[in-house]
């Protein structure tokens, strides 16, 4: 496994970054500026995270996880593992009936 230096890891623009953090080059992360990676944390191959993200210290978070944090956001506290595959969602959709919830749909309806 590849991980991306310190420098590109710099580079992303995280909110927080600790120390000896290690992401795979092959993760995709989104809204660098909303996340916070605690110190000795390491996020494996096709990760994908997104939104408003708080990681602890020495958490891993193994291939293929999806985190997507969204605008209320999501708190991985320290020394926890997020097994294969697992994914943690904000929120959900809205299931009343009073919209129209669908990635294609404009805004506007």
């Amino acid at each position: 496994m590849a991980y991306f230096t310190q420098d590109q890891l710099l580079q992303l623009g995280f909110k927080l970054l600790g120390k000896n953090v290690k992401i795979s080059d092959k993760a995709s992360i989104y809204n660098c500026n909303q996340i916070e990676i605690g110190g000795n944390s390491r996020i494996d191959d096709f990760c994908v995270i997104s939104g408003k993200l708080k990681i602890g210290r020495n958490v891993h978070i193994t291939p293929f996880c999806l985190i997507a944090g969204g605008t209320p956001g999501v708190i991985i506290e320290d020394f926890s593992t997020l097994a294969y595959g697992v994914k943690v969602f904000s929120q959900s959709d809205d299931y009343s009936g009073k919209t129209m919830v669908n990635s294609t749909v404009p805004k506007s309806f």
